[in-house]
């Protein structure tokens, strides 16, 4: 099932995407039991394609509500017409390597390791090789972060809280492993 709408960008702090009522509607007419809390989701425009994650909010307009930071990490423009469809089969990620985008960002999560492990197992739940993402701290600060590789390697992968083992790349001489809540 394939339906259009419009991207918004909105004030938010998770790089989840909240679902206009009518493709909501739509999605639960065609589905034989409830949605699940998490839904892998595909936005598409011409040749460009976005996955996302929807984790059960509903957008306040007609339009696919989108966190302005990650909207603009993934290059997401704000109204922009996509083609949207329920990504099936997505394979869990056993294995997610990350690394902060700057120096900036490095020195912001070495002081919070804690709250980062916390905010990434909650915050961001679809990802591939090469994709850029947001994570928020006490929903005010930002840290970017790179998909440097994903294991199964191709691919969308969805990553489920407290099951995906995180590797943060060692480029500063640190390095840490963030698995069943251990970092």
């Amino acid at each position: 099932m394939e339906t259009e709408a419009v991207v918004r960008t909105v004030a938010g702090v998770d790089c989840f995407v909240s679902l206009p009522p009518q493709i909501l509607h739509v999605l639960q007419s065609t589905s034989s039991s409830l949605l699940p809390p998490l839904l892998p989701v595909e936005l598409r425009s011409g040749d460009r394609r976005w996955p996302v994650a929807w984790s059960g909010s509903s957008s306040s307009s007609s339009a696919i509500e989108v966190a302005r930071v990650f909207a603009e990490a993934i290059s997401l423009p704000d109204g922009t017409v996509v083609q949207v469809r329920v990504l099936s089969n997505v394979p869990k990620a056993t294995l997610v390597t990350v690394e902060p985008e700057t120096e900036d960002d490095w020195e912001v999560l070495e002081l919070n390791a804690e709250l980062a492990e916390a905010a990434i197992l909650s915050q961001v739940r679809i990802l591939h090789e090469a994709m850029k993402f947001p994570l928020w701290l006490h929903d005010r600060t930002v840290i970017r972060f790179a998909v440097v590789s994903t294991f199964p390697p191709k691919g969308y992968n969805l990553c489920e809280e407290l099951k995906s083992p995180w590797l943060l790349r060692d480029v500063k001489g640190i390095s840490a492993r963030i698995k069943n809540g251990t970092m």
